[in-house]
């Protein structure tokens, strides 16, 4: 990193700035340009840093990992500088599997943990998604996407897009199923996890099952809309994050 700048980030961190720093994890196939809209809705004392993975939008050419572990260990090494307190860890979907995965990644070395994991719309690891998405076939994965409404039909037309972004998701799908972490060692820091009242991809019930990783406080807020709701900044599920999730201490 130098001057606050790393491909790993959405934008410029000034190291010198005070308040807390939310990293925000991307849903699986996406990139950090998902949560463009969310720094000019969020208190002005948080400074949004959506991560930037490898293999997607100013990074396509990065080589993506072939574990969670794998991928947690590097966006560890990469932004352990920003990583100082208070921070906040958001993840949605795929990214709240990777957030988890960062958190524990850094309570196994020593490292100071979040103020708060944050995570949405995500099966707990022990939790099995009810098919392997990633064995697909492409017209079936596609039509679970737009099924899903994870893509925007006017980029269907877009077949070069679309490859690539299935590409990246398969990937992601699958370091997902694979990863299985043991739960007999719950993070002390609180987990506040938020699921959308129709959301087709993880049920909200299912959500429940964090509970298991949690070493401290644990709550479960829910609000309107399907799986992508979280992303819309004048949504209910929006608003629960930024209330209870990064409420004023």
């Amino acid at each position: 990193m130098t001057h606050g700048t790393t491909p790993w980030l959405l934008g410029r961190v000034e190291p010198g700035t005070e308040g807390e720093r939310l990293f925000c994890f991307p849903h699986a196939g996406s990139g950090a340009s998902a949560f463009r809209l969310w720094p000019s809705r969020l208190p002005a004392s948080v400074q949004c840093c959506p991560v930037q993975l490898p293999g997607r939008e100013n990074r396509v050419a990065d080589p993506m990992p072939d574990t969670m572990d794998e991928l947690a260990e590097w966006t560890v090494e990469a932004l352990l500088p920003m990583l100082r307190p208070p921070y906040v860890l958001f993840g949605h979907s795929f990214g709240g599997l990777l957030a988890y995965a960062v958190a524990r990644h850094l309570h196994e070395r020593g490292h100071p943990l979040p103020r708060a994991l944050l995570i949405s719309g995500a099966r707990p690891p022990h939790v099995a998604a009810e098919e392997s998405y990633h064995t697909l076939p492409h017209d079936e994965l596609l039509s679970h996407v737009r099924a899903t409404n994870g893509i925007a039909e006017p980029l269907l037309k877009h077949e070069e897009f679309v490859r690539l972004l299935l590409s990246v998701l398969r990937n992601d799908l699958r370091i997902a199923a694979e990863y299985r972490p043991a739960a007999d060692v719950p993070l002390r820091c609180p987990i506040r996890v938020f699921a959308a009242d129709d959301d087709p991809v993880v049920a909200p019930s299912v959500m429940e099952g964090w509970r298991a990783y949690a070493g401290g406080e644990f709550d479960v807020r829910r609000g309107p809309g399907d799986h992508y709701a979280v992303y819309d900044v004048s949504g209910g599920l929006f608003a629960e994050v930024a209330r209870h999730g990064l409420a004023d201490r």
